[in-house]
Protein backbone atom coordinates (compact mmCIF):
# COMPACT_ATOMS: atom_id res chain seq x y z
CA UNK A 1 0.00 0.00 0.00
CA UNK A 2 2.78 2.22 0.96
CA UNK A 3 4.25 2.23 -2.82
CA UNK A 4 0.46 2.81 -4.37
CA UNK A 5 -0.23 6.20 -2.20
CA UNK A 6 3.35 7.17 -3.30
CA UNK A 7 2.18 6.52 -6.89
CA UNK A 8 -1.04 8.56 -5.84
CA UNK A 9 0.96 11.51 -4.40
CA UNK A 10 3.60 11.34 -7.34
CA UNK A 11 0.59 11.75 -10.16
CA UNK A 12 -1.02 14.37 -8.49
CA UNK A 13 2.36 16.53 -8.03
CA UNK A 14 2.74 15.72 -11.55
CA UNK A 15 -0.75 16.60 -12.55
CA UNK A 16 -0.06 20.12 -10.47
CA UNK A 17 2.98 21.26 -12.25
CA UNK A 18 1.28 19.70 -15.55
CA UNK A 19 -1.59 21.73 -15.12
CA UNK A 20 0.92 25.00 -14.39
CA UNK A 21 2.79 24.59 -17.54
CA UNK A 22 -0.19 24.13 -19.86
CA UNK A 23 -1.79 27.10 -18.61
CA UNK A 24 1.55 29.26 -19.02
CA UNK A 25 1.85 28.13 -22.70
CA UNK A 26 -1.40 29.44 -23.63
CA UNK A 27 0.03 33.22 -23.27
CA UNK A 28 1.12 34.11 -26.97
CA UNK A 29 2.82 36.99 -25.79
CA UNK A 30 6.11 33.84 -24.36
CA UNK A 31 8.40 33.67 -26.46
CA UNK A 32 7.79 30.01 -26.35
CA UNK A 33 4.11 29.34 -26.36
CA UNK A 34 1.65 26.72 -27.23
CA UNK A 35 1.84 28.24 -31.64
CA UNK A 36 5.22 28.13 -31.66
CA UNK A 37 5.66 25.18 -30.44
CA UNK A 38 3.66 22.79 -32.41
CA UNK A 39 5.47 25.10 -35.22
CA UNK A 40 8.96 23.26 -33.99
CA UNK A 41 7.58 19.99 -33.99
CA UNK A 42 5.88 20.39 -37.89
CA UNK A 43 9.03 22.14 -38.74
CA UNK A 44 11.07 19.26 -37.49
CA UNK A 45 8.70 16.50 -38.74
CA UNK A 46 9.29 18.02 -42.00
CA UNK A 47 13.23 18.51 -41.85
CA UNK A 48 13.81 14.78 -40.64
CA UNK A 49 11.61 13.18 -43.70
CA UNK A 50 14.21 10.73 -44.00
CA UNK A 51 15.16 9.34 -40.94
CA UNK A 52 11.09 9.06 -40.21
CA UNK A 53 11.20 6.60 -43.55
CA UNK A 54 13.92 5.10 -42.55
CA UNK A 55 12.36 4.71 -38.54
CA UNK A 56 9.18 2.97 -40.73
CA UNK A 57 11.24 0.76 -42.54
CA UNK A 58 13.29 -0.45 -39.43
CA UNK A 59 9.66 -1.10 -37.88
CA UNK A 60 8.24 -3.34 -40.15
CA UNK A 61 11.50 -5.39 -40.47
CA UNK A 62 11.86 -5.86 -36.93
CA UNK A 63 8.63 -6.26 -35.48
CA UNK A 64 7.71 -9.22 -37.61
CA UNK A 65 11.40 -10.79 -36.94
CA UNK A 66 10.96 -10.06 -33.62
CA UNK A 67 7.37 -11.94 -33.39
CA UNK A 68 9.29 -15.10 -34.86
CA UNK A 69 12.76 -14.80 -34.00
CA UNK A 70 12.28 -15.94 -30.35
CA UNK A 71 15.91 -16.19 -29.00
CA UNK A 72 16.82 -12.09 -30.59
CA UNK A 73 13.14 -10.82 -29.85
CA UNK A 74 14.60 -9.39 -26.49
CA UNK A 75 17.67 -7.32 -27.50
CA UNK A 76 15.94 -6.36 -31.33
CA UNK A 77 12.91 -4.41 -29.41
CA UNK A 78 15.57 -2.82 -26.80
CA UNK A 79 17.83 -1.81 -29.37
CA UNK A 80 15.19 -0.62 -31.30
CA UNK A 81 13.60 1.79 -28.74
CA UNK A 82 17.04 3.41 -27.65
CA UNK A 83 17.59 4.03 -31.56
CA UNK A 84 14.35 5.94 -31.66
CA UNK A 85 15.25 7.64 -28.24
CA UNK A 86 18.39 8.51 -29.28
CA UNK A 87 17.22 9.94 -32.67
CA UNK A 88 14.31 11.95 -30.68
CA UNK A 89 16.98 13.51 -28.66
CA UNK A 90 19.22 14.45 -31.68
CA UNK A 91 17.08 16.24 -34.11
CA UNK A 92 15.51 18.14 -31.46
CA UNK A 93 18.55 20.50 -31.53
CA UNK A 94 17.24 21.38 -34.69
CA UNK A 95 14.98 23.82 -33.32
CA UNK A 96 15.78 23.65 -30.04
CA UNK A 97 12.77 21.53 -28.32
CA UNK A 98 14.36 21.61 -25.03
CA UNK A 99 12.37 19.09 -23.17
CA UNK A 100 13.37 16.31 -25.66
CA UNK A 101 16.83 16.62 -25.38
CA UNK A 102 16.98 16.34 -21.61
CA UNK A 103 14.48 13.90 -21.34
CA UNK A 104 14.98 11.39 -24.00
CA UNK A 105 18.17 10.88 -23.44
CA UNK A 106 17.42 9.26 -19.35
CA UNK A 107 14.63 6.89 -20.98
CA UNK A 108 17.58 5.76 -23.05
CA UNK A 109 19.67 4.82 -20.42
CA UNK A 110 17.00 3.59 -18.19
CA UNK A 111 16.06 1.52 -21.19
CA UNK A 112 19.71 -0.03 -21.35
CA UNK A 113 19.77 -0.70 -17.27
CA UNK A 114 16.96 -2.25 -17.63
CA UNK A 115 17.76 -4.80 -20.68
CA UNK A 116 21.18 -5.91 -18.61
CA UNK A 117 19.43 -6.41 -15.34
CA UNK A 118 16.79 -8.54 -16.87
CA UNK A 119 13.93 -6.57 -16.51
CA UNK A 120 12.78 -6.36 -20.39
CA UNK A 121 12.08 -9.47 -21.51
CA UNK A 122 9.05 -10.09 -24.39
CA UNK A 123 7.72 -13.65 -24.07
CA UNK A 124 3.98 -13.07 -25.03
CA UNK A 125 2.85 -15.99 -24.27
CA UNK A 126 2.99 -14.66 -20.85
CA UNK A 127 0.73 -11.68 -21.46
CA UNK A 128 -2.69 -11.29 -21.00
CA UNK A 129 -4.88 -10.51 -24.22
CA UNK A 130 -5.53 -6.93 -22.87
CA UNK A 131 -1.66 -6.15 -22.83
CA UNK A 132 -1.14 -7.84 -25.74
CA UNK A 133 -4.22 -6.05 -27.63
CA UNK A 134 -3.08 -2.14 -25.97
CA UNK A 135 0.19 -2.51 -26.24
CA UNK A 136 -0.28 -3.29 -30.40
CA UNK A 137 -2.48 -0.72 -30.71
CA UNK A 138 0.28 1.95 -29.01
CA UNK A 139 2.77 0.40 -31.17
CA UNK A 140 0.88 0.71 -34.59
CA UNK A 141 -0.62 4.55 -33.49
CA UNK A 142 3.05 5.63 -33.18
CA UNK A 143 4.23 3.86 -36.42
CA UNK A 144 0.94 5.93 -38.34
CA UNK A 145 0.77 8.62 -36.37
CA UNK A 146 -1.97 11.22 -38.05
CA UNK A 147 -0.42 14.70 -36.89
CA UNK A 148 2.38 16.93 -37.90
CA UNK A 149 2.62 15.44 -41.33
CA UNK A 150 1.84 17.25 -44.91
CA UNK A 151 -1.56 16.21 -46.67
CA UNK A 152 -2.55 14.14 -47.52
CA UNK A 153 -2.06 12.72 -43.88
CA UNK A 154 -3.26 9.41 -44.35
CA UNK A 155 -0.76 8.53 -46.82
CA UNK A 156 1.87 10.72 -45.47
CA UNK A 157 1.61 8.94 -41.89
CA UNK A 158 2.12 5.65 -43.54
CA UNK A 159 5.29 6.92 -44.93
CA UNK A 160 6.82 9.53 -42.40
CA UNK A 161 5.48 10.03 -39.17
CA UNK A 162 7.62 11.28 -37.01
CA UNK A 163 8.53 8.30 -34.83
CA UNK A 164 11.92 8.40 -33.72
CA UNK A 165 11.88 12.27 -34.34
CA UNK A 166 9.76 14.14 -32.26
CA UNK A 167 7.86 13.12 -28.59
CA UNK A 168 4.39 11.72 -28.73
CA UNK A 169 5.21 9.27 -31.61
CA UNK A 170 7.93 7.94 -30.21
CA UNK A 171 6.23 7.60 -26.69
CA UNK A 172 3.18 5.75 -28.34
CA UNK A 173 5.78 3.43 -29.41
CA UNK A 174 7.87 3.20 -25.82
CA UNK A 175 4.64 3.41 -24.34
CA UNK A 176 3.53 -0.46 -26.72
CA UNK A 177 7.12 -2.39 -26.11
CA UNK A 178 6.68 -1.54 -22.04
CA UNK A 179 3.03 -2.90 -22.41
CA UNK A 180 4.50 -5.86 -24.02
CA UNK A 181 6.92 -6.37 -21.42
CA UNK A 182 6.47 -9.99 -19.76
CA UNK A 183 8.60 -9.54 -17.00
CA UNK A 184 5.56 -8.81 -14.69
CA UNK A 185 6.88 -8.29 -11.09
CA UNK A 186 10.32 -7.68 -12.14
CA UNK A 187 9.93 -4.60 -14.36
CA UNK A 188 11.78 -2.00 -13.87
CA UNK A 189 9.37 0.48 -11.92
CA UNK A 190 11.39 3.55 -12.64
CA UNK A 191 11.93 3.26 -16.04
CA UNK A 192 7.83 2.84 -16.38
CA UNK A 193 7.33 5.59 -14.27
CA UNK A 194 9.57 8.13 -15.93
CA UNK A 195 8.23 6.66 -19.04
CA UNK A 196 4.53 7.21 -18.05
CA UNK A 197 5.28 10.94 -17.11
CA UNK A 198 6.68 11.82 -20.17
CA UNK A 199 4.03 10.27 -22.05
CA UNK A 200 0.99 11.82 -19.95
CA UNK A 201 3.09 15.28 -19.98
CA UNK A 202 3.60 15.36 -23.73
CA UNK A 203 0.41 13.49 -24.44
CA UNK A 204 -1.57 16.50 -22.62
CA UNK A 205 0.33 18.91 -23.45
CA UNK A 206 -0.70 17.84 -27.53
CA UNK A 207 -4.13 17.17 -26.14
CA UNK A 208 -4.92 20.06 -24.45
CA UNK A 209 -2.88 23.34 -25.71
CA UNK A 210 -1.83 21.96 -29.03
CA UNK A 211 -5.49 20.31 -29.94
CA UNK A 212 -3.81 17.33 -31.73
CA UNK A 213 -6.29 15.14 -30.39
CA UNK A 214 -5.08 11.74 -31.78
CA UNK A 215 -2.85 12.16 -28.75
CA UNK A 216 -5.53 10.97 -26.63
CA UNK A 217 -4.77 7.63 -27.24
CA UNK A 218 -1.21 8.48 -25.96
CA UNK A 219 -2.85 9.44 -22.82
CA UNK A 220 -5.45 6.51 -22.60
CA UNK A 221 -1.87 3.63 -23.23
CA UNK A 222 -0.23 5.85 -19.97
CA UNK A 223 -3.18 5.48 -17.94
CA UNK A 224 -3.53 2.19 -18.32
CA UNK A 225 -0.13 1.63 -17.84
CA UNK A 226 -0.84 3.59 -14.41
CA UNK A 227 -3.67 1.42 -13.39
CA UNK A 228 -1.63 -1.80 -14.02
CA UNK A 229 1.30 -0.47 -11.80
CA UNK A 230 -1.84 0.43 -8.80
CA UNK A 231 -2.83 -2.88 -9.60
CA UNK A 232 0.64 -4.69 -8.80
CA UNK A 233 1.13 -2.33 -5.90
CA UNK A 234 -2.44 -3.46 -3.85
CA UNK A 235 -2.50 -6.87 -5.19
CA UNK A 236 0.87 -8.01 -6.07
CA UNK A 237 2.77 -11.61 -5.49
CA UNK A 238 3.66 -11.84 -1.80
CA UNK A 239 6.10 -14.82 -0.35
CA UNK A 240 3.59 -17.40 1.94
CA UNK A 241 4.41 -20.81 2.99
CA UNK A 242 2.44 -23.72 1.78
CA UNK A 243 0.97 -26.28 3.81
CA UNK A 244 3.86 -28.63 2.21
CA UNK A 245 6.28 -26.73 3.34
CA UNK A 246 7.61 -25.59 0.19
CA UNK A 247 7.98 -21.34 -0.01
CA UNK A 248 5.47 -19.89 -2.93
CA UNK A 249 4.24 -17.07 -4.11
CA UNK A 250 0.70 -16.20 -3.55
CA UNK A 251 -1.26 -13.59 -6.50
CA UNK A 252 -4.29 -11.74 -4.60
CA UNK A 253 -5.54 -11.44 -7.91
CA UNK A 254 -6.58 -14.88 -9.06
CA UNK A 255 -5.09 -17.18 -5.95
CA UNK A 256 -2.58 -19.34 -7.52
CA UNK A 257 0.69 -20.44 -6.23
CA UNK A 258 3.65 -21.17 -8.01
CA UNK A 259 6.78 -23.31 -5.97
CA UNK A 260 9.87 -21.74 -5.55
CA UNK A 261 11.63 -23.47 -3.49
CA UNK A 262 11.45 -27.11 -1.98
CA UNK A 263 13.21 -27.43 1.35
Amino acid sequence: MKQSARLIVGFVILILLFGAFAFKLQDNSLLLNATTLHAKLVQTTNDFKGLSLFNHLLFILFIPVGIFWKKGRNILFVLFMIHLSIGVFITAFKHNLISNYFYFPVVAGLIGYAATTQKIGFDFNALSLQDKIIGSIALLSGFYYLALVESPVWINALIYSPVGVVNCPTMLVLCGFLVLNSQHSNRSRLLEYFTICGALFFGGLGLLTMRVYYDIILVAVALYMTWRLLKEACYGPKLVMSSSGARTIENANNAKEVCLWRK
